[in-house]
């Protein structure tokens, strides 16, 4: 890392760092910890005439008043769309005492992604000996005026029980089948989450297990669903989400763009591992099935599990599920509609010591 002193990052005054929550494996037989960041730049201002024409196609996508539109809940949802994602820029972060510019720059959407490298010996002072150790990752700002921001790191260890969950109608409301209302549920009404599946992912963290929350939602909707999260009582975990901007073919196309994307994501996250099982969580509505089966046949030895909640508004049914889960032994996969139902329905998982009851 480099020293705080020797910042380069080219941030300006009035620019906002988001920094999502994120996870660090061991690398180099164990000497270091390496450290996924990611986060997004914007700046708040007025908004301009272009996106203003997108806002009325999206009230009239969503069939709304003005009044709908006239809201806190609309424009918390809406505010990190309309804000000036920041190109080019190149962003420093904080660990202890240590700090380090990321060499990729934000992208056009204001991404941004990369990795730091923490010596084992330095993390000792920081987190002491937990088990499951948690670190501070802070945004440094040259300008002192952008505020602070800062995120969670979980140190994972080389083996242990990994649960990738989906968020949109796995774990919230959201009826992704309806561009209506998706959008709706998105944008104008309070987020709700699943009756149930806080208290079983709580009954697994109980027992070790670690969290992926890996969404097709975009990233500017990150701060209203780990909000959400937290007020329900979610295990925390990282976070992946969609990098895209609000533009007429983003809303034209929104139930295929939300399709792409999340297979490579999960890989990643089980190819880092390969000593962990993996618990993966999702839903019927889109194409989670698929997405989880294709991941399965790639690494039959470490899914110990694929759990699909059937939405009645699609449901996975028997032809379906047969291409999905192709060649994959029929006890790691679970279909279930209410959590309830998942209580002693996953013996498998008696191996990865997470037992449902």
């Amino acid at each position: 890392m480099a020293n705080s002193r020797n910042l380069t990052t080219n941030l300006e005054p009035g620019e906002t760092v988001v920094l999502y929550p994120t996870f660090g494996y061991l690398v180099e037989d164990g000497r270091a910890w390496r450290i996924a960041v990611q986060g997004t730049v914007f700046e708040a201002g007025p908004v301009g005439f272009r996106k203003r024409i997108l806002l009325r196609l999206l009230r009239r996508v969503m069939q709304a008043s003005p009044e709908d539109l006239d809201t806190e809940v609309f424009r918390e949802r809406i505010r990190g769309f309309v804000a000036a994602t920041e190109k080019g820029k190149r962003v420093s972060v904080r660990i202890g005492r240590k700090s380090q510019v990321l060499r990729k720059a934000s992208n056009r959407s204001g991404y941004f992604s990369g990795a730091i490298r923490l010596a084992t010996d330095e993390v000792q002072p920081l987190n002491g000996e937990a088990r499951d150790r948690w670190l501070r990752i802070e945004t440094e700002d040259p300008h002192g005026a952008n505020g602070h921001f800062h995120a969670g790191v979980q140190l994972l260890a080389n083996e242990g029980v990994s649960v990738i969950s989906d968020i949109d109608d796995t774990i919230k409301h959201t009826d992704v089948c309806s561009r209506h209302t998706l959008l709706a549920n998105t944008f104008l009404n309070e987020y709700r989450c699943i009756d149930g599946m806080a208290d079983l992912y709580r009954s697994w963290a109980e027992q070790g297990a670690d969290f992926h929350y890996v969404s097709s939602s975009p990233w500017q909707l990150f701060q209203p669903l780990y909000e959400l999260c937290q007020s329900a009582g979610f295990p925390p975990g990282s976070f992946h989400l969609r990098s895209f901007r609000l533009r007429d073919h983003m809303l034209r196309r929104l139930l295929r763009i939300r399709r792409r994307g999340k297979t490579t994501v999960i890989r990643a996250i089980v190819e880092l591992f390969p000593q962990r099982r993996f618990i993966l969580v999702g839903d019927s509505g889109e194409k989670d099935p698929e997405i989880y089966g294709d991941v399965a046949r790639r690494f039959p030895d470490r899914v110990a599990a694929i759990v699909i909640r059937d939405l009645p508004s699609n449901h996975l049914g028997e032809a379906r599920a047969m291409r999905a889960f192709r060649k994959i032994p029929q006890a790691k996969c679970i279909v279930f509609q209410q959590p309830s139902e998942l209580r002693n329905r996953l013996p498998e998982l008696n191996s990865c010591r997470l037992p449902l009851s």
